[in-house]
């Protein structure tokens, strides 16, 4: 992906801005046409066709052909700077209040590019407009009456705000202006884009064809469904993919591929890629080239099922297809839950971040069969690439993705170019120079700078790190962000997460990944409780700790016997976000228990997928259904104790 340079306008030129308005009148006209989906050129029955201003509308019939005869008016409208509505945004709820208004009508969003982003029809009572704008940034809102069009500009920074009608100039705005109130038609229906097609008066409409493109994901990551993928591969392939010899060197974990056919439903992709993924978790299942049985760590919390059972798969939908897509994905991911006995971490783990406002990967179950035998439950979960960017920050989500760079001495540019995930083609001039400022603003920083959190703000989302803390500590995710495991000399890993650098805002946000070994308790390798226990003791995230040694930990020994994990206070850029941002941990802290993290709602969560997985976790070769409902339920009783872990780390600040 190209990196997109984006100008704002100043705040101070923005008050005295006037705005151009643009009128139109276009006699009765006839739009006819047909929609197809833009993936599979299937014709899309039900889909709302409207002309903007104006009262016309039909529906697509099965075939997608649509026919509008409709006229359009539109009248000047008043659109000066005084009076007029005012318009509240209120974040916990996600939309805007609307103050006194006469017959409103539509809420439009455009973004600064003159494209509409989303629109929202009102009826004359409506005095709350709801909008799914997760993208911070600047946007122009045109609020329609039947009257009347009142211009906004929205800096939305995901605070409350109060808006009144602004003006804007001709020469900077005039696209703005044309999108606001030039006439176009509208393509509207559940699972898809938007779609717009402007009009112009003196051209004929009679053969249109329009695309429409799935919503990222949504229909695949429907939470109340466990849908069903069949995969077939030929005997050549399937011994390709099977190939464990090739697959492990040592402790290297080879990527090798298999091309098959993906049947989904009513949907067939003729050639996509697969592979098996994962680092420790198939080394220690392979021994001389032979898949491992009955490998089990029941005393480290992974229940009796065998670990190597199954092994997680990745398919890549568009590795030899380009331009082949499942519902705008180009890649998804078969987790095998194998160290997850209640199959419910990962999926549950990601909700909470989202929760928290955190852009994790949506996660829902499936069933996957191969050759039409059935491999088992998978959890499978959205790929961090470039669609996922693209569905969490529609105005650009170009920015550059990083796995696993952290800002430290070690982030050297060669291996931050390797870290690169999007904007990584020759072609795209790979630049990380964005991460480098980052990592030389820690690294130059005193280790205790009163001045660190104004300068670090400039690079980092620290509302956004804030929350993700909150989250990580809840769950125990003793195996992300706050793990280095140590090699000596120096050398160490933390992995399982990806940074982003969001360009409408400029600051970098977190964004979680691999939770098959989270929301267990007492939380591995760390306190529980502001304690040590047992093997467990490695400083939690409220201590403040002065010893660096790296302390020895054995759970999930796998092919080492255990490993070593230095304290969080090891690491300057964590030490100073804990010591700079210590009340807002707390807030958070108790924002997250309340709405979010309550036994009642989790265990509402719980108990809707138990239910829904029920049969194929019966179905599953692999998997013990007795032993699986006495891990569900052990994992709702241990949701209290994770809620008092999270208070009692929130309420004292321990000094060691």
């Amino acid at each position: 992906m190209n990196s997109i340079v984006r100008k704002s306008f100043p705040f101070s030129v923005l008050i005295t801005l006037t705005f151009l308005t643009l009128s139109f009148q276009l006699n009765a006209a006839t739009y006819k046409g047909r929609v197809i989906d833009a993936e599979t050129g299937h014709g899309q029955g039900g889909v709302l066709i409207k002309l903007q201003n104006s009262t016309g509308q039909t529906v697509s019939d099965s075939t997608g052909a649509f026919s509008l005869t409709a006229s359009l008016g539109v009248k000047p409208r008043n659109t000066g700077t005084k009076g007029g509505p005012i318009l509240r945004y209120l974040p916990g709820r996600g939309g805007f209040y609307l103050s006194p208004v006469e017959n409103p009508q539509s809420l439009h969003v455009y973004s600064l590019q003159g494209r509409c982003i989303t629109t929202v029809n009102c009826t004359p009572s409506t005095n709350f407009v709801r909008l799914n704008m997760p993208t911070h940034g600047l946007y122009f809102l045109c609020l329609r009456t039947t009257q009347h069009a009142y211009t906004f500009i929205w800096n939305h920074n995901g605070t409350s705000r109060i808006i009144a009608p602004k003006s804007m100039p001709a020469a900077q705005v005039h696209q703005l202006a044309k999108a606001a109130a030039g006439p176009a038609l509208i393509f509207e229906k559940n699972g898809y884009q938007q779609e717009q097609m402007q009009i112009e008066a003196v051209q004929d409409y009679d053969n249109l064809l329009i695309k429409m493109k799935p919503l990222i994901g949504d229909y695949i990551f429907d939470d109340d469904t466990v849908r069903t993928y069949r995969l077939y591969l030929s005997e050549s392939e399937i011994k390709r993919l099977l190939d464990f010899n090739a697959l492990v060197s040592g402790f290297t974990v080879n990527k090798v591929w298999a091309t098959g056919r993906l049947v989904f439903e009513d949907r067939s992709l003729d050639s996509i890629s697969v592979r098996f993924r994962g680092d420790q978790s198939i080394w220690d299942c392979i021994s001389g080239g032979e898949r491992k049985k009955d490998v089990h760590y029941p005393q480290y919390g992974f229940g009796n099922g065998d670990v190597c059972a199954k092994f997680s798969m990745k398919f890549d939908f568009n590795r030899i297809n380009r331009d082949q897509r499942l519902y705008g994905l180009k890649a998804l991911n078969f987790r095998s839950m194998s160290f997850d006995p209640t199959k419910m971490h990962e999926r549950l783990g990601f909700s909470l971040y989202r929760d928290m406002e955190v852009n994790a990967p949506r996660a829902v179950h499936a069933r996957l069969y191969v050759n039409d035998s059935l491999w088992g439950l998978f959890c499978v979960a959205e790929e961090i690439d470039g669609r996922f960017l693209k569905s969490r920050y529609p105005l650009t989500g170009n920015g550059n993705l990083y796995k696993e760079a952290w800002p430290e001495e070690a982030a050297s540019e060669s291996f931050l170019l390797s870290a690169l995930e999007t904007n990584n083609n020759p072609e795209d001039n790979p630049n990380v120079s964005d991460f480098m400022a980052f990592r030389d603003s820690v690294i130059n920083e005193s280790t205790d700078s009163v001045n660190f959190l104004s300068k670090i703000s400039k690079l980092v989302d620290i509302h956004h790190l804030i929350r993700y803390i909150v989250v990580d500590r809840c769950i125990g995710n003793f195996d992300g962000i706050v793990s280095a495991y140590a090699f000596g000399g120096g050398a160490h890993m933390r992995h399982n997460y990806f940074w982003y650098h969001n360009e409408e805002t400029g600051l970098f946000e977190l964004i979680p990944w691999d939770l098959d070994k989270a929301l267990l308790f007492p939380e591995p390798n760390f306190w529980s409780n502001n304690q040590p226990t047992g093997s467990n003791q490695i400083p939690n995230w409220n201590v403040i700790n002065s010893d660096y040694t790296p302390i020895f930990c054995d759970f999930d020994p796998g092919s080492f016997g255990g490993y070593y994990v230095e304290p969080i206070d090891t690491d300057k850029f964590l030490r100073l976000v804990r010591t700079t941002t210590w009340k807002q941990f707390t807030a958070q802290c108790r924002h997250f228990l309340d709405n979010f993290f309550t036994s009642a709602k989790v265990d509402e969560r719980i108990d809707k997928w138990h239910k829904q997985i029920a049969q194929p976790v019966g179905n599953d070769p692999t998997i013990d259904s007795t032993e699986w409902n006495l891990m569900v339920d052990s994992l709702k009783k241990a949701i209290p104790l994770m809620r008092t872990n999270l208070e009692l780390m929130s309420d004292t600040l321990i000094v060691r």
